[in-house]
């Protein structure tokens, strides 16, 4: 059954851009008669070729035309995703005014070209969440910053970097927890080898675990960059600071009976790692995972805090609704049992570089004696 999933799903995606397509034409038809209908359905069933190609279908090219096709195709499906809830504003209005069809049409492209242009900022706009998290067994408060799909890729590259790093080091951390998706194409892999190297300008401990992106962009070359750059590799493995014992786990399903896409393929799970890590019960256990997954055992194991990242919580309405959804733990801070969660919003985007109802956030976390 597993397998069928991802067939499924690209069903359900085939038959929902079908139906924005023709939603979209028969609009557009309306408002602007000039193509006529059949004009209409080309023009946005090419611009949606276009726009996922760009988006998605790049990153593993490296060059200077497929990063200028890349950015706008990406942000071409925000506005496609915007131009979509303008028509459905305009309808709404519609019924209540009786617009002209031409006042609606210039309505809707007025709406949405000032949604993509805020969204588009908005997601560089690089903001500090500070949270203070009681936990057991600490003897004294630790100040620490957790970074998270951060995305380098078309969008996003050094000068970006440089911007998050020089954030990071006014809020003076004693530590540094980084939980994934550093990359998410190849841009920077072939003759942008300097790209990490605001990282090497940081004086305190880094601590960094990989997420699903990092492993489809070439796993080997991130984790060899990362190495580089300063910041110390977790890979199923735990580190030490202070009172804290910090457990960093690889991108993996919850148990062996778990399916997730964006888990790894390999065997290891968040339950039989947690079984095998040499924990001691009398110190605090933080836990550096990508995904919100495997809650329950990592409780098990003592967990008293878990620091987490991949939702985005949803990135851009109407998505922000699904994502409440589809993830247990979507943003900010909760409580399993004895075990503090919590699920950062990201610094990165995902195929649109688009932020509308989320922020890009840096987390200052406070961890203090509970």
């Amino acid at each position: 059954m597993r397998q069928f999933i991802p067939i499924l799903f690209l069903i359900i995606t085939l038959g929902l851009l079908a139906a924005a397509v023709y939603y979209l034409s028969r609009r557009f038809a309306l408002f602007f008669p000039a193509p006529g209908m059949k004009g209409w359905v080309w023009i946005f069933s090419l611009g949606l070729i276009f726009a996922f190609i760009g988006s998605i279908g790049f990153s593993e090219l490296t060059n200077r035309f497929v990063a200028a096709w890349s950015l706008v195709g990406s942000i071409l499906l925000g506005v496609f995703i915007f131009l979509l809830l303008s028509l459905a504003v305009t309808d709404l209005l519609h019924l209540a005014f009786s617009l002209s069809p031409t006042l609606r049409g210039y309505l809707s492209v007025g709406f949405t070209v000032l949604l993509t242009g805020y969204g588009v900022w908005n997601a560089y706009q690089f903001r500090v969440k500070e949270v203070t998290i009681p936990v057991r067994g600490l003897t004294e408060e630790i100040r620490a910053v957790q970074l998270t799909d951060i995305h380098l890729g078309n969008s996003r590259g050094k000068k970006e970097l440089e911007r998050i790093v020089r954030i990071t080091k006014e809020l003076q951390p004693e530590i540094i927890l980084h939980t994934g998706d550093l990359f998410d194409s190849k841009t920077h892999f072939n003759g942008n080898d300097d790209v990490l190297d605001p990282f090497r300008t940081i004086d305190v401990p880094h601590y960094f675990v990989f997420g699903n992106h990092d492993e489809q962009v070439g796993l080997k070359q991130v984790l060899r960059r990362v190495n580089e750059s300063g910041a110390t590799l977790l890979m199923n493995s735990v580190a030490h600071y202070n009172d804290l014992q910090i457990a960093g786990l690889n991108n993996m399903a919850a148990d062996s009976h778990s399916f997730d896409i964006h888990a790894s393929n390999d065997s290891t799970t968040v339950q039989s790692v947690m079984k095998s890590l040499e924990i001691d019960p009398e110190r605090p256990l933080l836990v550096l995972h990508h995904r919100p997954d495997g809650i329950s055992y990592m409780a098990e194991a003592g967990a008293d805090l878990l620091l987490t990242g991949h939702t985005h919580a949803g990135q851009m309405f109407p998505f922000t609704l699904m994502a409440k959804w589809m993830f247990g733990y979507n943003k900010g801070l909760y409580q399993y049992e004895d075990m503090k969660i919590y699920v950062s919003q990201g610094l990165g985007t995902f195929f649109s570089p688009i932020r509308f109802g989320t922020h890009s956030e840096i987390t200052l976390l406070r961890l203090v004696p509970a």
